[in-house]
């Protein structure tokens, strides 16, 4: 019985799926925290625009008082 050897040529991947998975893992955290960001300003102007409604932040306090209380 013969037996033969051959060479197998590999390429060395993990290097460039290193670098896909940083990319990755830096654009999910850019999302997130603009997300956050924005999550944030608009809770931020909704409260200023809730006491600009109500007559300001002691009336505030009181409508939602009354609101949870009935």
């Amino acid at each position: 019985m013969k037996t033969q050897r051959t060479a197998i040529k590999t390429r060395n991947a993990v290097r460039s799926e290193s670098k896909v998975d940083e990319q990755v893992y830096t654009v999910g955290l850019a999302v997130l925290g603009l997300s956050s960001c924005a999550i944030g300003l608009w809770a931020a102007a909704s409260l200023v625009g809730g006491m600009i409604a109500s007559g300001g932040p002691v009336a505030l306090i009181a409508g939602w008082f009354g609101a949870v209380v009935g």
